[in-house]
């Protein structure tokens, strides 16, 4: 046998493709290293964006991405939000059906809710206990702390305590309400959102408002199908001033409507926008969440338009505010608003997150 033919001993030989991919995982390692490093001085499911990076207006302040713990770490498409007692933040984590607490920190505290189907299809039996929930939308704390959930697909309102208790469903999701109501079947309200002040529960379902006491009584409703002036179309939004006047996002109409205690109109601010693709003047493209200020202006969550639009009392525009985007900062399709202070707490739906943040005067 000649040398050239000759095995050569059998070992590990380095090449420069071993030594790449060693140095490559060597990295990673470090990365994952530094990363939990980072993570582990932010409270769970909080990130504390750059504050001096404001985007149209906005001045991010903090973001809320879920829980960071348990099975579902993450938010799942949240509909609606609601700042409490020492600036506790709760949120509606619909696509999760739960509804998640946290600090004004951001740091997680807890959950409650869970899936629960109180009417289902005919001749399927009920999955629902009190406390579960079924695309749990709107989201309100009353000034006595207790928690108001609008609990669309199961026709009606759960109500908690502070940390999370069942405490009452109204109204009855099996049960005519009022004059009529939009649930399955004629029965419970298909409730989009619900707004506490002082001892009454406005509750919006897909075609008027409904007002109750804080028990769950009824008491009246206003509002109906159509396109007049009072009419409403899948109404997503409601803010209740001091002065008792009830603030109404009328969406499909892609206005925001005033009544007056009476339930008369005070004002009107945009209107019905047609099929059209032509850029338009209107000031609203699709309005959803409301929210009032500490000066008394109505804050609209202009979903189509990524932004916020703050309303006088008298229904004029003042300012509009916000950008799609993914930064912190940014909206894509916002959902809900709620106001504390300088601070405003915002449900960024298809970010699947929540923001707070500040508006900053140009």
């Amino acid at each position: 046998m000649s040398e050239n033919t000759a095995k050569k001993p059998a070992g590990f030989r380095l090449t420069n493709r071993h030594a790449f991919i060693g140095l490559a995982i060597a990295l990673a390692v470090m990365l994952s290293v530094l990363i939990a490093v980072l993570i582990s001085t932010l409270p769970d499911g909080a990130l504390s964006p750059d504050a001096s990076s404001v985007q149209a207006g906005v001045e991010p302040v903090m973001m809320l991405a879920g829980p960071g713990t348990g099975e579902n770490p993450l938010f799942e498409r949240p509909l609606g939000i609601a700042f409490g007692e020492s600036g506790a933040i709760y949120v509606s984590d619909t696509g999760n059906n739960r509804i998640c607490v946290f600090d004004d920190r951001g740091q997680f505290q807890f959950e409650f809710g869970g899936f629960g189907v109180a009417k289902p299809l005919q001749g399927i039996e009920s999955t629902w206990d009190p406390g579960e929930l079924n695309f749990p939308a709107g989201i309100d704390v009353g000034p006595d702390g207790k928690v108001y959930v609008a609990d669309f697909r199961n026709d009606q309102v759960q109500v908690f305590t502070a940390d999370g208790q069942f405490i009452r469903a109204f109204p009855d999701a099996q049960s005519s309400v009022g004059k009529g109501s939009s649930g399955q079947d004629g029965t419970g309200i298909a409730a989009t959102d619900v707004e506490v002040a002082g001892d009454l529960v406005y509750v919006t379902d897909q075609y008027q408002v409904f007002v109750f006491t804080t028990e769950g009584e009824y008491v009246e409703q206003f509002g109906k199908p159509g396109s007049g002036e009072g009419d409403l179309d899948h109404p997503n939004g409601l803010a209740v001033a001091q002065d008792g006047t009830v603030y109404v996002a009328d969406s499909n109409h892609n206005r925001v409507i005033a009544f007056d205690s009476e339930r008369e109109v005070v004002w009107v601010l945009g209107g019905p926008q047609g099929m059209s693709n032509a850029a338009s003047d209107a000031p609203l493209g699709l309005p959803r969440g409301l929210a009032v200020d500490a000066e008394g202006n109505i804050l609209v969550v202009d979903t189509f338009e990524f932004s916020i639009v703050r309303v006088s009392p008298e229904g004029d525009v003042m300012d509009t505010f916000g950008e799609r985007g993914t930064e912190a900062g940014q909206f894509n399709f916002p959902n809900d608003v709620d106001s504390q202070g300088d601070l405003l707490l915002v449900a960024d739906k298809e970010n699947d997150r929540v923001q707070v943040v500040r508006v900053v005067e140009e």
